[in-house]
């Protein structure tokens, strides 16, 4: 049965690529949303002149340049007024294959899934050369979204490809990023929420397209939403039976690190500065590193307690 479905695509100087977007998605039948997000080159224009050979797109324009993370969520807002269920949210630099988005649109159309996300790190899911900082960042977001969520099912959690149910519009709140981030906040909200999920495997293109990806600024995001979302996670888990166990774990967990970190922080102190001391620093170490294992084995419990009860709910393709 045909569902509710709407195709956003983001365009920011995108004027080498959009033609070929907006025409192989236009195929899909499906109705399009194209936000131009304050392009300076010939993007605008193109998008104008091809959009009047198609009916079912609409165009929205920012005023200015306002970040992939905005204007995605100003798509999913546009889509969740206008009365959509599920927005496939795509980039407009040609990087997605059509095959994709059409994968997404037959899996929510067959099944219930509320959030389908794509993984580029699989066998055939890299044509052309990544750029390093894309490889290590999204390493990097993998295991800090595993760590946040309790699953170890999912990946590469900055693929810009995904469908989501726009019921997730209110989650959307402050702390959501306006520029960089915004797949792995959309990723973690999805699963703290328990939407059911499927991981699709997806191609990328590197071509010729740009980025103005500045890893230092993706690196804060990404440890700042991290901490936001696994102290919301506990108090969440804390009024629900089945994760209250994790919950527990998690709280001494944090205890213990804390602790930890003082205890380090005491030790050096005592190595460097202290004239006389009541307990030896090896004494302290020993301590330390007695604590510092249990603390991993804490973590260690509560993650396979959170990983049985999530991995019911999440999917992804072998």
């Amino acid at each position: 049965m045909k569902k509710n479905i709407a195709l956003g695509v983001l365009a920011y100087n995108v004027s080498e690529f959009i033609e070929t977007v907006i025409d192989e998605l236009s195929l899909l039948n499906e109705n399009i949303y194209i936000l131009d997000d304050g392009s300076n080159d010939e993007t605008l224009s193109k998008i104008k002149k091809i959009i009047n050979k198609h009916k079912n797109i609409v165009l929205i324009k920012n005023s200015k340049n306002s970040g992939a993370g905005y204007s995605t969520k100003k798509l999913i807002l546009k889509a969740y007024e206008d009365g959509y269920d599920f927005l496939i949210k795509i980039d407009g630099d040609g990087q997605f294959l059509i095959s994709d988005v059409k994968k997404i649109i037959n899996l929510y159309n067959q099944t219930d899934y509320q959030f389908i996300k794509s993984n580029r790190f699989w066998k055939n899911g890299i044509v052309g050369k990544i750029p390093k900082k894309r490889l290590f960042g999204n390493l990097f977001a993998t295991m800090l979204l595993q760590i946040v969520t309790g699953t170890n099912k999912l990946f590469d959690p900055l693929n810009g490809l995904f469908g989501v149910s726009t019921i997730i519009s209110p989650e959307l709140n402050k702390f959501y990023p306006k520029r960089y981030g915004y797949p792995f906040y959309i990723t973690v909200v999805a699963i703290v929420n328990e939407f059911k999920t499927f991981q699709i495997n997806n191609v990328v293109k590197y071509e010729n397209q740009k980025s103005s990806l500045n890893p230092f600024v993706v690196l804060f995001t990404l440890l700042k939403l991290s901490l936001y979302f696994y102290l919301k996670k506990i108090k969440l888990k804390k009024f629900i039976g089945i994760y209250q166990r994790s919950a527990f774990l998690d709280k001494s967990f944090i205890f213990l690190l804390v602790s930890n970190i003082f205890l380090f922080i005491g030790i050096l102190y005592l190595l460097n500065f202290a004239v006389t001391t009541i307990v030896a620093p090896r004494t302290l170490l020993f301590i330390f590193v007695l604590s510092l294992i249990l603390n991993i084995i804490i973590f260690i419990l509560s993650f396979k307690e959170e990983k049985s009860i999530r991995n019911t709910y999440i999917h992804n393709e072998i």
